[in-house]
């Protein structure tokens, strides 16, 4: 056996993009429900949004599960010259936005922020400046079931202090596709409305994921309605789904989709219908 010391890599920060995600009511879940569900709620979760293997070692991605909390970070300039260039951050965000739409149909909400930021990783642990901004995000402004996205991300990639190998016009046309401005300042992806372009040459799937959207949040919404709390979330899920209804679908299907339930003593305001502007 040899005696030599491994040597130690000398640790340092990189700028990575950072998803931080969590199950939105976990904690009644785990209240309420059996461990076998609770298991089945956090492997579906898992199976959908781990990277392939591949993406993993080839962009040395970072991806830890712990509970309902997922974290995934992306390396900014890990790229190789074999690679076709590709938007880290829009790619991310679409991705973000096709796992909502999937786990729609499990009856799971997620809640989280993506962000950018310094981060490392030594002995299995992910550590970094980048982590705690999107910790933060993610506790003190989503609180609703959404994905918030740093307005400094989207701010870096304007002034392409981030991606400078990618068209600027190209990475803000891909995004508008699938964000949202919220009513209180806060950009979020918008995976009702990204689906709509997504399933354009099948909107039989299109109407039926709306349909599920629907009778998700009108069942949400008579189970809480004396829950203040949760009742909120759904409150906002509501406003958003109406939201998208109006501007995604034509008049003539907007009434089978729209949420025109009575309204409750606890109001959120009306989301505009109008697509976010850059």
């Amino acid at each position: 056996m040899s005696n030599k010391r491994k040597k130690k890599r000398k640790l340092s920060y990189s700028q990575h993009v950072v998803t931080y995600i969590d199950i939105l009511g976990f904690r009644e879940l785990v209240d309420k429900r059996s461990p076998n569900f609770i298991s089945r709620a956090i492997r579906d979760v898992r199976d959908i949004t781990v990277p392939d293997a591949l993406a993993i070692k080839r962009d040395k991605e970072n991806y830890v599960n712990f509970s309902d909390l997922i974290v995934h970070t992306i390396p900014i300039l890990s790229e190789t010259k074999e690679n076709k260039p590709r938007s880290i951050v829009s790619g991310e965000l679409r991705y973000l936005a096709l796992v909502q739409a999937v786990l729609i149909d499990k009856g799971l909400l997620l809640r989280g922020a993506v962000t950018f930021g310094d981060m490392e990783r030594s002995y299995g642990v992910l550590f970094g400046p980048g982590l705690i901004s999107a910790y933060e995000l993610e506790r003190d402004h989503a609180q609703y079931p959404r994905i918030i996205v740093d307005k400094r991300l989207i701010a870096s990639l304007r002034n392409n202090s981030l991606l400078r190998r990618y068209s600027y016009e190209r990475e803000m046309r891909l995004l508008s596709n699938c964000i949202r401005l919220d009513d209180d300042g806060l950009v979020f992806i918008d995976y009702l409305g990204f689906m709509r372009g997504a399933l354009k040459s099948d909107l039989l799937s299109y109407h039926n994921l709306v349909e599920t959207h629907k009778k998700l949040i009108e069942k949400n919404l008579i189970k809480f309605e004396g829950n203040r709390r949760v009742l909120s979330k759904y409150l906002w899920l509501r406003k958003y789904h109406n939201a998208v209804i109006r501007a995604k679908l034509g008049r003539d299907k907007q009434s089978n989709y729209y949420i025109n339930m009575p309204e409750m003593s606890l109001e959120i305001r009306t989301l505009t219908p109008k697509p976010h502007q850059h």
